[in-house]
């Protein structure tokens, strides 16, 4: 046996180990070394990580593919407008089409990458994405997808994925994981496209004051109202300055501009549809063809287009009017002067003292009697004699001072002697001028200041004081007294001054009271004589130093009225003609445009120019030689002081018109005055291009939107079986002829006429000529409606013809001669008609002057014949404004349409093609528009607004881009809008999920557009009697009866189906 001990091991007799002690031994040592062999990790296998990395490639390339693809399909099927669904809301309101599209990438990404992996020396990977089975999946699968525009003009993009799950498999047991997040850049200009889109919808969404289609709108169709409106004012055949059929090209022209501005070139099939189209309106605007139906027509527009080159990138919308017109662009200043103004003002020097039927002392002159026209009065005290006089004049009062000698103020009287119980009942002083003695020593009198001395006489004045008391008692009455002298020096001052007059300079006149003139006039000498007699009125020197000595003198003002020769007055109305002349011919400068959108103020501009050029006008110098003048002074002052006044009251009216005009015009129209001048200051186009350097492609279905319906068979885009309105218009013209819409409305509501529903003279004389016109052509009585207004024009005849025998009454003319002047001038027209135009434009003054100045009893100076010419216009002019010279506007209006279904009548029966010339013609005369101003005589320009509505759609609207692509097939991505709902298959179980649509690009387009032509002429306006001209299907574009829900079109898996969408055919016009 063994036996262990500390020391050492003793071995039994027989030398044997234990075997149990072996099997010890061996089982701890093999236990102790194969605890130490696996503590160790083997060493790794390259197989693993060269899979993975070479998975991670893959991945990225397969990634790229992923996200062109989803880029294509989400250009063919955008999604802008999310849907109210649980998935659609997934989708953000500001970034609708980046998130799409971030949702189409890992939706493609997923089902690609679920391909992708590698085999390597036994070792397989795959790459996996999580699934999408709720929107809240789907929200996460959005968020880890980041995709940023990147390079050159956008046209690639940043992709970021992040969650990307890599696993490697030996056999069934994994070998490695990642979780990877894969970055890559892509050629695609998805975001590029869809940014330019967008920008193209936005600026068809600008107002006119922000670049895009109104913008481009309002400069063609200024260009075009400006060039045609002068062309009418001129006396061309026009008879709609705007209408629906130059709204159509213009918009289009419009609409190709901005596109070209955007994607940097248009759709060449919109601009050969526009050529043709332009082609078609010239032709017919020459021919003056109702319509572009006719096979002529028809015929000759292919021909033109065919000979004519295609169109280039660049070339612009060409013009519905010629240079030939002359017409001048809105901002052109045009010179408004002060004219018939200064006749008006001129009034109160013509009339004579007392009117005939007008009450002595003041008559009243007004330059109008209508809301519109408001009124000024005069005082004819103002006139010409009373200016004069009112100079030739002084003003004197008298001025004392006195000097106590002696005496004094007597003492009480005593009690009564007789008794007492005397009661004192009343005492009193009174004062007699004992005697008035000339003096050799006087006090100085104060003399007022500017005034001067001009009597001077000094006397010493004995009072005698007597004071009284009254007593009483048991009824019996007595009296006692005293009485005291008292002794003044007194001097006595009459001074006076030279009036005043607030239209002349207080200067100095270096010759008064001596006799100078141009007349060698009294000069105010006259003044001293009538001093003494104005004295001894009042008891002579000696009764005005008594009353200064008692204190008493009268110091109250009188005004003494010198003498000065006849001749004076044609010589200083001589000087006021002249005066009037050179007033008349100042001006200012304007321009026609903010005249129309009264942004400026002609009236106040005026009044300012002639109180800038007073000091000149009224030519004072420093002094005055005489006082005759100081009196032409005066009376060019005064003339000044009205004419200011006048133009201070018009400009005035302007002003709270204003706010009138902009009610008329929001009431027939969607515009106001606001929004007219935004227009006015669009015309000015910065036309810019933002298209930068990629090139677009832009394929628009219809290409040229059109006023009549399309339907399928025009364009492949429009749904079968609909018809479709792809642009409508709503063009409103504020005053047209004859007055049957807004006329009345605005001119009323300006105050232009006299009352309500009335209209000039002259417009109802040519209503009257194109009735009788069509009457004598056709055969066709016209019967109450023209007897009608024969009648009116009659009674207006009637008005004017005894105010013209009044007012010659009136300038000393005999009654008989008056009545025998009038009836000859009038006989210079044949007919009441001619009568009453030659009323209307006041020839009748001219011929009135001619009879009166041939006939034998009247003998009128230069200066009687001038009154009377200015008096006639004057008073002429303020009675068209009332109604005794107008006629009813209803009865105007029911006889132009009366004739309008009349020539249609001969038309359509083949009458009389002449016929139809000579009444375009008398209709074309009416004048169009309403006058710049609230002044008969004084009217500068006519204007007329036109507020153009114009919406629109594209049933379709593509934008190819290129890519940078190996393949040819996929060299361009498209991006299109056409209102479809988009679908997508997010959970893949064949079934697509709505997450939104883009709608149509669409617009409106609001543009108001104003016109002024000088006075005069035709006017400018529509004279077809329509305010408003709308097209068929308005108010909304596109199919006639609108279905409630929009066509569906699936989008497949995010890219699957994007191919077919791309490579759809063009939509052309058939």
């Amino acid at each position: 046996m063994v036996a262990v001990t500390r020391r050492r091991v003793t071995l039994g007799e027989r030398g044997r180990l234990p075997f149990a002690l072996v099997g010890v031994l061996l089982v701890v040592t093999s236990t102790l070394f194969a605890a130490g062999v696996g503590r160790r990790t083997p060493p790794p296998e390259p197989a693993v990580d060269l899979a993975m990395e070479r998975t991670t490639a893959d991945s990225r390339a397969t990634l790229r593919q992923a996200v062109a693809a989803a880029g294509v399909a989400a250009a063919s099927n955008p999604v802008t407008d999310p849907a109210n669904t649980s998935y659609g809301a997934v989708l953000s309101e500001d970034e609708t089409f980046e998130d799409t599209l971030a949702v189409r990438i890992y939706l493609v990404a997923r089902r690609r990458l679920a391909s992708v992996g590698r085999t390597h020396r036994g070792v397989r990977t795959n790459v996996s994405l999580p699934g999408v089975d709720s929107p809240a999946e789907l929200a996460r699968a959005r968020d880890r997808v980041t995709v940023e525009r990147a390079g050159p003009h956008d046209a690639q993009l940043d992709v970021r994925l992040a969650g990307v799950r890599q696993t490697a498999r030996d056999g069934q047991r994994v070998v490695g994981r990642r979780n990877a997040t894969l970055t890559v850049r892509v050629d695609s200009p998805v975001l590029a496209v869809h940014d330019r889109v967008e920008k193209f919808q936005e600026r068809l969404d600008n107002g006119v004051t922000d670049p895009g289609l109104s913008q481009r709108l309002t400069a063609r169709l200024y260009a075009v109202a400006w060039a045609r409106g002068y062309a009418q004012y001129g006396g061309a055949p026009i008879d709609n300055v705007v209408a629906n059929r130059h709204i159509e090209p213009l918009t289009n022209g419009a609409l190709l501009a901005v596109q070209r501005s955007v994607f940097g070139r248009s759709d060449p099939d919109g601009r050969r549809a526009l050529s043709l189209a332009m082609g078609a309106l010239v032709l017919n605007e020459l021919t003056n063809v109702a319509g572009s139906d006719y096979p002529a027509v028809s015929k000759l527009v292919r021909e033109r287009i065919a000979r004519a080159n295609a169109p280039s990138e660049h070339v612009g919308v060409p013009s519905l009017g010629s240079d030939a017109t002359g017409a001048p662009p809105p901002n052109e200043t045009t010179n408004v002067s002060v004219g018939e103004t200064a006749r008006h003002a001129f009034a109160p020097y013509v009339r004579p003292p007392k009117p005939v039927g007008e009450r002595n002392g003041s008559a009243l002159a007004t330059f109008g009697t209508g809301s519109w026209l408001r009124s000024l009065q005069y005082d004819d005290t103002r006139g010409l004699n009373a200016t004069i006089q009112s100079v030739f004049s002084a003003t004197v009062r008298t001025v004392g001072a006195r000097r106590h000698v002696g005496g004094g103020d007597p003492p009480a009287p005593p009690r009564p002697r007789n008794g007492t119980n005397w009661t004192l009942v009343n005492d009193t002083t009174s004062t007699s001028v004992e005697r008035v003695t000339n003096a050799s020593d006087a006090p100085a009198v104060s003399v007022p200041a500017d005034h001067h001395r001009l009597r001077t006489f000094r006397r010493t004045v004995r009072l005698d004081h007597e004071r009284t008391r009254y007593w009483r008692r048991n009824g019996t009455f007595t009296v006692t007294t005293t009485r005291r002298d008292e002794v003044y020096d007194v001097t006595v001052a009459v001074v006076g001054r030279h009036a005043q007059t607030p239209y002349a300079p207080d200067y100095p006149v270096a010759t008064v009271h001596e006799r100078a003139g141009p007349f060698d006039g009294p000069n105010l000498a006259d003044v001293g004589p009538a001093v003494d007699e104005a004295v001894d009125a009042r008891g002579g020197p000696d009764s005005l130093a008594a009353a200064t000595a008692r204190g008493d003198l009268d110091a109250n003002a009188t005004t003494i009225r010198g003498a000065w020769p006849a001749e004076l007055r044609a010589w200083a109305y001589a000087d006021l003609v002249a005066l009037r002349e050179t007033v008349r011919e100042i001006s200012v400068a304007v321009e026609r445009g903010r005249v129309g959108t009264f942004q400026t103020n002609p009236p106040a501009k005026l009044a300012a120019a002639v109180r800038e050029r007073r000091a000149a006008l009224l030519d004072a110098g420093g002094g005055y030689d005489h006082v005759a003048d100081k009196a032409r002074v005066a009376l060019r002052g005064r003339f000044l002081d009205r004419v200011v006044a006048i133009l201070e009251a018009r400009a005035r009216l302007r002003e709270t018109r204003e706010d009138d005009l902009s009610s008329a015009l929001s009431e027939h129209s969607p515009g106001s005055l606001s929004a007219l001048r935004d227009s006015l200051a669009a015309r000015r186009l910065d036309d810019r291009d933002d298209a930068g350097a990629l090139a677009f492609t832009v394929d628009g279905a219809p290409p040229y939107l059109t006023r009549t319906g399309i339907t399928d068979e025009d364009v492949s885009a429009v749904p079968e079986g609909k018809t479709v309105h792809s642009l409508v218009a709503k063009n409103v013209n504020a005053v047209t002829i004859p007055y049957a819409d807004a006329t009345d409305t605005v001119l009323n509501g300006l105050g232009a006429l006299g009352s309500e529903g009335r209209t000039r003279l002259r417009t109802g004389a040519l209503a009257l000529q194109s009735a009788e016109s069509a009457e004598a052509a056709t055969g066709r009585p016209f019967g109450e409606n023209r007897t009608a207004l024969r009648s009116a024009l009659n009674d207006s005849f009637v008005a004017a013809y005894n105010g013209i025998h009044v007012t010659l009454q009136a300038h000393g003319v005999d009654t008989d001669d008056a009545h025998e002047i009038t009836r000859r001038a009038f006989a210079r027209w044949e007919t009441r008609r001619e009568q009453v135009l030659a009323v209307s434009d006041r020839r009748i003054v001219g011929a009135v002057l001619a009879e009166a100045k041939s006939h034998p009893s009247t003998d009128l100076s230069t200066m009687e014949r001038d009154r009377l010419r200015l008096d006639l216009r004057d008073r002429l002019t303020r009675e068209l404004d009332t109604e005794r010279l107008n006629v009813p506007a209803p009865l105007v209006t029911a006889t132009t349409e009366r004739v309008r279904s009349a020539v249609g009548d001969a038309i359509e029966s083949e009458l009389k093609e002449q016929f139809a010339k000579r009444f375009n013609h008398s209709i074309n005369r009416m004048p169009a528009g309403f006058p710049l101003a609230p002044m008969p005589g004084s009217w500068y320009a006519t204007m007329n607004v036109w507020w153009v509505t114009v919406e629109g759609r594209y049933e379709r609207f593509a934008v190819e881009a290129p890519r940078r692509t190996p393949a040819a097939a996929d060299a361009s991505l498209s991006y299109v809008r056409d209102g479809s709902n988009v679908t997508l298959d997010v959970d893949g179980d064949g079934s697509g999920e709505l997450l939104g649509s883009a709608p149509r690009i669409d617009f409106r387009s609001e543009v108001g557009i104003v016109v002024v032509v000088p006075a005069g002429g035709a006017g400018v306006g529509d004279i077809n009697g329509d305010i408003h001209e709308i097209t068929k299907g308005w108010p909304d574009p596109g199919p006639a009866s609108l279905d409630t829900a929009n066509d569906t079109r699936a989008g497949g898996d995010g890219g699957g189906n994007a191919t077919s969408r791309v490579r759809r055919s063009r939509s052309v016009v058939k």
